[in-house]
């Protein structure tokens, strides 16, 4: 069956691992050839947010480790620890920033997307998801909208490649039929005969990816104001406090005049100093951007979404 009501179920209270000295890694963009060659197979599972909507398909982590382990019989049994992958870490800065993880506010996110906004909305947009993860609001643009383009940037080049372009191209490319079989929850979509050219062809089309510091990505990005993004949509990366002003200044740096950001965080972030108050607050001192609140989820640890617009 799908699921309608779907969160990670590894949901414990967020935890940073403190680092005593934290070099952060440059920006750089991605080319989606990192996840050449292809798996024969994928595992996915199907995320039904309303009936009406499309299911988005996510990559199961079960079959992340599985191809990791394939990788390590290639490779003369050299074990890769991917730091959030195998030792469960939620953070560990300037080295993981979660991106393994399906963060709830991510789907609060889509269900703002699919419900609040106009049908219309995305449409010819250009999009960009700051922190994607496992990218289920740019999957959503994806999917239901056929003419927006959407760049993903993450921290970690492994996430992009495990997770974030998989999730991408079974979505977009190689989308398994509405009838395909479930096992226990589960699809396995065989892309063994998949043209890899044509691939990274459909992937290139609307997509791009970035790995890297947020402090870097602007230079490297070189926007000029036409070339901004229409929409900036972002998930459970104000959990920091230190966080905060570079999250801000990145928005200030790729948001177009007219276009909005969405801010989705739990208003408290219990074990680490960031909340929903902190951030707002930074962003009326800056006295740049309307903030406003245009969604809220009261259950158990409260949950938001802001919007920022241009004053």
């Amino acid at each position: 069956m799908f699921r309608f009501d779907f969160v990670d179920d590894d949901d414990s209270v967020d935890q940073v691992n403190p680092e005593v000295s934290i070099s952060y890694e440059s920006s750089r963009e991605v080319s989606p050839e990192v996840i050449l060659p292809l798996p024969t197979n994928i595992v996915v599972e199907p995320i039904l947010f309303a009936q009406d909507l499309q299911p988005i398909y996510k990559r199961h982590l079960s079959d992340v480790k599985f191809q990791l382990a394939q990788e390590d019989q290639i490779e003369n049994g050299e074990q890769k620890n991917i730091v959030g992958l195998e030792d469960n870490s939620d953070l560990v800065a300037g080295v993981y920033e979660g991106g393994f993880k399906t963060w709830e506010c991510s789907v609060d996110l889509v269900r703002f997307m699919s419900t609040q906004l106009p049908k219309n909305f995305f449409d010819d947009k250009k999009v960009f998801e700051i922190g994607c993860g496992s990218s289920l609001p740019s999957l959503y643009c994806l999917v239901q909208h056929q003419t927006c383009a959407v760049h993903m940037q993450d921290y970690n080049e492994q996430v992009l490649r495990l997770i974030t372009i998989p999730n991408v191209m079974v979505n977009t490319v190689t989308r398994p039929q509405p009838d395909s079989d479930l096992v226990n929850g589960l699809i396995e979509q065989d892309i063994e005969d998949a043209d890899e050219k044509q691939v990274l062809q459909e992937l290139s089309k609307r997509t791009r990816f970035f790995s890297g510091d947020w402090e870097s990505l602007p230079a490297l990005l070189n926007l000029s104001e036409e070339d901004k993004y229409d929409v900036l949509l972002t998930s459970e990366t104000i959990y920091s406090v230190e966080s905060h002003l570079k999250l801000y200044n990145l928005i200030k740096a790729l948001l177009k005049r007219g276009g909005v950001a969405y801010v989705a965080a739990k208003s408290m972030y219990f074990g680490c100093n960031g909340s929903v108050l902190l951030f707002r607050q930074l962003v009326e001192r800056e006295a740049q951007f309307k903030v406003t609140t245009v969604y809220t989820v009261e259950e158990r640890v409260r949950r938001e979404i802001l919007a920022l617009e241009w004053m």
